[in-house]
C-alpha cells in the first residue's frame, strides 16, 4: 500500500511539471496560419521552452486583444513613437520591410508618384503604419480592409485603385489566387524600410519574463536566425 501511495506521488509530480510549462498566447491573420508570422512565434516559444497557442484574428483586434492582455505578444509590429503603454516594444526589432503597391496590370503606369495617390482609391489594413510621407498626406481616399485577400479582390472589382502590402505575402498569394499576371507592382514604389517589432502587452500574464523576451529576440538577430526562418518560408513557397 506505501509503494502505492509512493507511486501516486511520484506521478502526481510528474503530472504538475507537465502542466508547469508555460504557454504564450498569440495570433496571426486567418490567412496565413502557417504563414511567416506563426513560424517567428514558433521559434520564439521554442527558444522560451513554452507553449504557443495560436489564434487567427485580422490587425486590428490583434492590437485590441494585445492591449487588453486577451494574448501576450504580437509580431509584425511598428512603432511610431517612443511611448509605451499598453503596448511594450520589444528591441531590438526583428526585421526590415518595404511596402510595396499593386495596381491592375492595364494600371501600371497611373502610379507613377506619391501624388498620383490623391486621385486614386487605396486600400491599406485597417490600424497598419505605413511611411511618414504617406502618412502625412490627409487628402487620400483610403479604404480599410481586414485581410490581404480582402485589398486583391476589391481592386479585381474595381472598388480600389490600387493597394499597399507587403510583396513577400502578395506574391504568393497572387500566385494561388491565379491573379499573379494581371495584378502587378506599381512604377511608384516607396523607399522608406520599417522596423518591426515583438510586442508584448503591459497586461499580459508574462510581462514578468519581460527581458528574456528581449534575450532571446536579441539571439536571433545577432544569430540570423530570423533572416533564415524568412528566406526558408519563401523558398518553399516559391
Amino acid at each position: 500500500m506505501r509503494f502505492l501511495s509512493v507511486l501516486f506521488v511520484i506521478f502526481s509530480c510528474l503530472n504538475m511539471h507537465v502542466e508547469a510549462k508555460e504557454v504564450i498566447r498569440s495570433s496571426v491573420s486567418p490567412e496565413f496560419m502557417q504563414g511567416l508570422h506563426a513560424k517567428y512565434l514558433q521559434y520564439i516559444a521554442s527558444q522560451m521552452d513554452m507553449q504557443l497557442d495560436l489564434s487567427p484574428m485580422p490587425f486590428a483586434r490583434r492590437l485590441l486583444a494585445l492591449k487588453n492582455g486577451d494574448i501576450d505578444i504580437m509580431v509584425g509590429v511598428t512603432r511610431d513613437s517612443e511611448k509605451q503603454d499598453e503596448f511594450i516594444y520589444l528591441s531590438p526589432s526583428y526585421e526590415q520591410l518595404r511596402h510595396t503597391f499593386f495596381v491592375r496590370k492595364k494600371d501600371q503606369q497611373r502610379l507613377s508618384s506619391l501624388d498620383d495617390l490623391g486621385n486614386m482609391k487605396v486600400g491599406v489594413t485597417i490600424y497598419a503604419k505605413y511611411f511618414d510621407n504617406f502618412e502625412r498626406k490627409q487628402d487620400f481616399a483610403l479604404v480599410g480592409v481586414s485581410t490581404l485577400k480582402q485589398k486583391i479582390q476589391l481592386l479585381m472589382k474595381g472598388r480600389i485603385d490600387t493597394f499597399i502590402h507587403y510583396q513577400e505575402s502578395t506574391l504568393p498569394l497572387l500566385d494561388k489566387m491565379g491573379l499573379k499576371d494581371e495584378v502587378v507592382k506599381a512604377r511608384y514604389q516607396p523607399t522608406h524600410y520599417n522596423d518591426y517589432y515583438v510586442t508584448i502587452s503591459a497586461n499580459s500574464r508574462l510581462l514578468y519574463l519581460k527581458d528574456k523576451f528581449a534575450e532571446v529576440i536579441a539571439h536571433g538577430v545577432e544569430t540570423g536566425a530570423f533572416t533564415r526562418i524568412r528566406e526558408a518560408h519563401y523558398q518553399i513557397e516559391e
